[in-house]
């Protein structure tokens, strides 16, 4: 799991996007992109997110409608960050 610390306009991206920083935990931050379209970068800020890490990558993991967009996975109550998804 991760807190996003800050969503900023993603310059370098194909499409309107954020890039997302995140906590995950242990003091480590890392840095994942989204669609500007699924959410308000000020409801980003704060928000846990299920993070999926590989060395320095990370993903975001989302469900995908095709009628709501990208769908954030959120946990039902507050964890820290660092909690690892099973």
């Amino acid at each position: 799991m991760g807190r996003v610390l800050a969503a900023d306009d993603h310059p370098g991206a194909r499409a309107p996007s954020y890039l997302l920083r995140i906590e995950v935990g242990g003091g480590r931050e890392v840095e994942a992109s989204i669609e500007r379209g699924s959410y308000d970068r000020e409801a980003l800020v704060g928000r846990h997110v299920v993070v999926a890490l590989e060395g320095d990558e990370a993903t975001i993991v989302a469900a995908h409608s095709h009628a709501a967009g990208r769908v954030l996975l959120v946990p039902e109550r507050d964890v820290d960050p660092g909690t690892i998804v099973s």
